[in-house]
């Protein structure tokens, strides 16, 4: 099973959309523990249904105004929900850019899981490791709005072990994806001579490297993330991986 999509991945994001499991002390179950300033919150509500429609709409506003729009009162005047009930789902500004993340990271797998789906082919070898470096890839307007957020997340997790743990678990689970697809490229001969000789953990590396790259040159809006350059870099990488 693909590194990133068993287990608890797979159970996150494709039965959930997203994870928040244990995500700044919100409890696993969803359920709020105490009541609102406004009353308790109804027992028929779907938190978790509530949760994505929050977010989906606070990580566009991550994107579009930055880390300092990240407030109750502007999250209460984008979702329309009251301040106390916000404070429950997302305690602070931590839990807002956390989760925003979250929903990054489980959309992009989103987007590679249903293209599994459409073309069978693709699941193995380097198809599927082009696969979800080209989700990863900030190549339209809604990526490179997801790598602002990612950045502004990265900026959370160099001072907080918390955000740097979840981050560093995230990471790990692309490196297995692509390490699985790697050694299904090796064994269906589709690996030339240089990249056989090649350590896969290094290989892996500069792939990461130019993925996460690619974000930081998004989120600054350089030149140098066009579409074009930043596909040309990727092909090259994987002729590379199929030169004899």
């Amino acid at each position: 099973m693909q590194a990133w999509l068993s287990g608890p991945y797979r159970k996150d994001f494709v039965a959930q959309g997203f994870p928040f499991i244990g995500i700044a002390g919100v409890p696993a179950s969803g359920v709020p523990p105490h009541p609102t300033k406004i009353g308790r919150v109804p027992p028929t509500v779907d938190h978790d249904a509530r949760r994505r429609e929050i977010i989906s709409s606070v990580w566009r506003l991550i994107a579009d105004e930055g880390l300092d729009a990240v407030t109750t009162r502007r999250i209460a005047e984008a979702t329309g929900y009251s301040n106390g009930l916000l404070r429950y789902y997302f305690p602070g500004k931590d839990a807002v850019v956390t989760a925003a993340f979250e929903f990054i990271y489980a959309a992009t797998n989103d987007r590679a899981l249903l293209g599994d789906k459409e073309d069978e082919d693709g699941r193995r070898g380097l198809a599927g490791l082009e696969r979800l470096a080209l989700e990863i890839l900030p190549l339209d307007d809604t990526r490179r709005a997801e790598a602002r957020v990612v950045t502004a997340f990265w900026q959370r997790a160099i001072t907080h072990e918390d955000e740097a743990a979840i981050h560093a678990d995230r990471m790990a689970g692309w490196r297995g994806h692509f390490l699985d697809r790697l050694a299904e490229a090796e064994a269906d001969g589709e690996l030339g001579g240089q990249a056989r000789a090649t350590a896969p953990e290094d290989i892996i590396d500069e792939l990461m490297t130019l993925l996460m790259g690619a974000q930081v040159w998004a989120a600054l809006h350089q030149e140098e993330s066009s579409p074009e350059r930043l596909t040309g870099q990727l092909d090259r990488l994987i002729r590379r991986l199929r030169t004899a």
